[in-house]
């Protein structure tokens, strides 16, 4: 009989067993996320400051390169990096305190058919990768680096599990309306149309006590594969937070020699019109007054030197709690107000209350590296008018102190 996790047990009738699992899979996650997050955010808030500063000066240096140049095409990969590590440490966040990731209206296609460009190139000579993604708008809340990543992590999960002599990895994206006969096989769905991503392959599978630790962090077999040892790190745990942290369903379908199937079910959204894009250069500021605030005298050396570049007059603070205090004594002297949230001797949302207490018409921008956490309800309840997620560009944040300095 093919074997399945705890989810897909219960509709086969097997609750004493789902039960049971389900309990100690739950307290083993529980247990295990909550250790890495507390270690996971400290990394992730010092990472993010220092990427602050490679996209800041970075973005300097380019902008006083003519075009052309092959120095500045050099710097120009180090920004593309820096993407790339910026993504990274937002799948990393996912960890701390399994924060639930900003929710966007995405189509489900062109992460997935982002991520199958990205594998095609890069599987092992042994191994095939075949696709179908449907031709229709499938929209859903989500994100598309996440989403990007759940398709990378399943792949390079399935290479994993192949035998020597390689096999078949198959990756598809359906729709499926709410009366589709194949929801009937998983009655915990709740009623509605879905967008369907499955990935399956043919490799040694799993028997049920495995399948019950797939998605704890660390997890591992131990097993050989040639003469490399395989070793479970935190893809299925990230693919486990990703999918529910947007309401998605997850379910696996495996035994021993068998292959794997995961089937993740995403709640489908009507269409709507897209917003087009804005584009366009920043305007320069017209002598606007800036209160910047961050522990970091690193990054608020960078913001100074970005601030006066661009015709702002900016008032510097490493100290919180000073950076109050002259508000307070000069509340009507700046146009905004910036600071980072994460600070040893006050935080920027305290700050931010206080100083929209004290003079409510100057805008109050908050800096974090968690911005993926917090809701606009939360921050304006402090007084804030917008946020910035670090790291940031200097065209972000030009671009925030030009719409709210209007």
């Amino acid at each position: 009989m093919t074997q399945k996790t705890p989810d897909a047990a219960a509709a086969t009738n097997k609750p004493e067993v789902t039960a049971q699992v389900t309990a100690q899979v739950m307290a083993q996650q529980d247990h295990a996320l909550d250790s890495l997050g507390i270690v996971v955010g400290e990394i992730a808030h010092d990472f993010n400051n220092i990427l602050s500063l490679i996209f800041g000066y970075v973005e300097m240096a380019i902008s006083e390169i003519p075009e052309g140049e092959r120095a500045r095409s050099d710097l120009e990969h180090v920004l593309a990096a820096g993407d790339r590590a910026k993504e990274l440490v937002a799948r990393i966040l996912t960890f701390s305190n399994r924060a639930k990731l900003k929710k966007t209206r995405i189509n489900a296609r062109l992460p997935v058919l982002n991520a199958l460009n990205y594998l095609k190139d890069r599987m092992p000579p042994s191994v095939k990768l075949r696709s179908t993604v449907t031709d229709q708008s499938v929209t859903v809340l989500g994100n598309e680096t996440e989403l990007q990543q759940v398709v990378m992590n399943l792949c390079g999960n399935s290479v994993q599990a192949m035998p020597a002599q390689g096999g078949l990895i198959e990756v598809s994206l359906s729709l499926l309306d709410e009366n589709t006969a194949a929801l009937s096989g998983h009655p915990s769905l709740p009623k509605g149309s879905y967008v369907l991503l499955k990935v399956k392959d043919s490799g040694i599978g799993m028997d049920l006590a495995t399948m019950a630790n797939i998605y704890t962090p660390f997890f591992t077999t131990s097993r050989q594969q040639g003469k490399q040892e395989v070793r479970a790190g935190l893809g299925l745990t990230t693919v486990y937070n990703i999918i529910t942290s947007i309401n998605g369903h997850i379910f696996v379908d495996s035994q021993p020699n068998e292959g794997t199937l995961f089937e993740i079910y995403l709640p489908l959204l009507p269409d709507s019109p897209v917003a087009a894009t804005q584009s366009g250069s920043v305007k320069t500021a017209t002598s606007k007054r800036v209160l910047f605030i961050d522990d970091e005298p690193a990054i608020t050396e960078m913001a100074a030197q970005i601030l006066k570049n661009h015709n702002y007059q900016a008032t510097i603070f490493n100290d919180g709690n000073e950076a109050l205090r002259y508000f307070s004594e000069h509340p009507h002297d700046f146009d905004i107000v910036v600071t980072d949230l994460i600070m040893p001797l006050i935080s920027g949302s305290e700050l931010a209350t206080r100083c929209a207490a004290i003079n409510p018409n100057v805008p109050v921008v908050l800096t974090t590296g968690f911005g993926e956490r917090i809701s606009p309800a939360s921050y304006r309840q402090w007084g804030v008018s917008t946020l910035i997620t670090k790291p940031f560009s200097i065209q972000q944040l030009l671009a925030t102190l030009a719409e709210l300095t209007k």
